[in-house]
């Protein structure tokens, strides 16, 4: 049987490690939960999955959990977890037990490959720094090469099972595209930018406001640049970035300028437009109209999330076809 490899993250750290390579996390106190320690938490076959080794699986999530929630919450959070982890942990011996019926086996080779491309990717390279966290996690190399395989083991046999039968045809792609096609409609937009003047509270102040913003317009329409007069004497929000503002839907823009945003050809300067406020002098530079992205546009999008759901029927599946065909007990809190 020939397998691709995949790689893999090192496995879960106590607490007390973890937060050594969080900056600024400090470990969370402990405190009481239902979830036992030590017994029994699932066995498949005549493997068996302990309590403890659910917590140790859980502890790179724990952090997070402990910061969002507290009381009551805490306790129920903790339990799903809890459960979440126990399945997955089931899964993975049903796994391994499909791998050892094939007599798949991985060579220390490509364990000590794996480990070695960790320290280097995780660790920069510091193998005493990979020694120390197996000795904060109680566990030898030998150990660590037995966890490291199976990791491997799960994942050639996912990719196997999965990855390499999980295929779309094009024709399924144009048929989600056809029947989802409203989910790719791109409504109209607008690039735009403004020059800004506050019109000031006495008749003089906006009189003078008023001729001065007269005064700018011709200036544009007689070629001046409209970003570099927007940063010499707007007074808007975004005058130091040449009243330039993003794409925007005209209906999202304040209703005073939205009949100019819609009308106003690309590349033309408005007249003045007046508010309760300010005076407005808008400049619309790109335009999109209304319409949908085009299949090819969307078409390796829609690939990646068949393909993903694809993956996640046939993960399914198999999971059960292996749980009917072997022994499982799952025990109680």
């Amino acid at each position: 049987m020939k397998f691709a490899f995949k790689t893999f993250l090192l496995t879960a750290l106590p607490m007390a490690v973890f937060s050594q390579f969080l900056p600024g996390v400090q470990p969370q106190p402990q405190q009481p939960i239902s979830i036992e320690i030590d017994g029994y938490a699932a066995k498949v076959n005549d493997r068996v999955i302990t309590r403890g080794e659910v917590r140790e699986a859980m502890a790179p999530v724990l952090p997070e959990i402990y910061r969002q929630y507290q009381g009551a919450q805490l306790e129920e959070e903790l339990q799903k977890l809890f459960e979440k982890t126990r399945n997955d942990m089931i899964e993975r011996a049903l796994i391994m037990e499909a791998f050892k019926e094939r007599g798949g086996q991985i060579p220390d080779q490509y364990v000590n490959d794996e480990i070695k491309r960790m320290i280097t990717d995780r660790f920069k390279g510091d193998a005493a720094l990979f020694e120390q966290v197996l000795s904060e996690q109680k566990k030898t190399r030998e150990e660590y090469m037995d966890i490291i395989r199976e990791q491997m083991a799960v994942g050639m046999m996912t990719n196997e099972e999965v990855g390499s039968r999980a295929r779309i045809t094009p024709e399924q792609i144009r048929e989600e595209y056809e029947k989802n096609k409203e989910a790719y409609f791109i409504p109209e937009k607008v690039k735009y930018s403004l020059i800004v003047f506050n019109k000031g509270t006495t008749p003089d102040d906006q009189a003078v406001k008023a001729e001065e913003a007269e005064q700018t317009r011709k200036k544009l329409i007689a070629g001046a640049n409209f970003e570099e007069t927007a940063k010499a004497v707007s007074e808007g929000s975004r005058a130091a970035d040449g009243g330039s503002f993003p794409w925007m839907q005209p209906k999202d823009v304040r209703e005073e300028l939205r009949e100019t945003l819609t009308t106003l050809p690309t590349g033309e300067i408005s007249p003045v437009i007046e508010t309760d406020t300010q005076l407005y002098i808008v400049k619309v530079e790109a335009r999109r109209q209304a319409g949908y992205k085009t299949f090819d546009e969307v078409r390796q999008d829609i690939k990646k999330i068949l393909t993903a759901k694809e993956r996640e029927r046939l993960q399914k599946r198999w999971i059960e076809r292996l749980k009917a065909q072997n022994y499982i007990v799952i025990y109680d809190s």
